[in-house]
């Protein structure tokens, strides 16, 4: 069994996917899994072609982008005892695993300190905590509030925040429009419930 499993969506992030998986699947005795949310970029195809290692959930008939749904699924795909709910935008350090196994204690989950902005929605929790707080909520839609949410419930049901190595954790920089594009709601600051 993994010790650790890599969890990440993909609608329209196929060349920011060319750059992140690779380290992802270069991590020991990790596994990836990729959630293909109806991606117009083939991201499926290119991830079985390139990683046929990596897990591939494929969804179909998804116009809109529907993060809590996609990594939902990609959490219930995931076989290993600690979650790494990463964005597709994510470059991780070459020393990921090793620089991050010292601070993994049951009752916390993590985020990078200092926080890379492009990275917020990124973290690492173990599963059993991901289940206790409920994974994330489907009844939110939009870009940005589900991170928050999850966050808050991981609190509720008493899981701690806790930090590693922020440069281990670094976003790709760029625009809302491209976080925004598959969503209904373009603005990250007005979430629908």
């Amino acid at each position: 069994m993994p010790d650790l499993s890599f969890i990440t969506t993909c609608k329209g992030r196929l060349d920011q996917l060319r750059q992140t998986l690779p380290r992802m699947a270069a991590q020991p005795n990790c596994e990836c899994i990729v959630v293909d949310y109806d991606c117009p970029d083939g991201t499926a195809h290119w991830v079985e072609t390139n990683f046929p290692a990596v897990k591939v959930v494929k969804v179909e008939h998804a116009p809109q982008f529907h993060k809590p749904h996609a990594q939902n699924l990609g959490a219930a795909a995931a076989t290993s005892p600690w979650f790494c709910l990463i964005d597709a935008d994510i470059l991780i350090g070459t020393a990921f695993k090793a620089t991050l196994t010292p601070y993994l204690n049951n009752g916390f989950y993590f985020r990078p300190r200092p926080l890379d902005w492009n990275a917020y929605g990124s973290f690492i929790c173990a599963q059993t905590d991901f289940a206790a707080a409920g994974g994330y909520d489907e009844a939110i839609e939009g870009c940005g509030a589900e991170d928050d949410d999850l966050y808050c419930r991981l609190h509720m049901v008493g899981i701690k925040l806790a930090t590693f190595p922020g440069e281990q954790f670094l976003g790709i920089n760029h625009g809302d429009d491209m976080r925004t594009r598959h969503y209904d709601i373009k603005n990250r600051l007005k979430p629908a419930y």
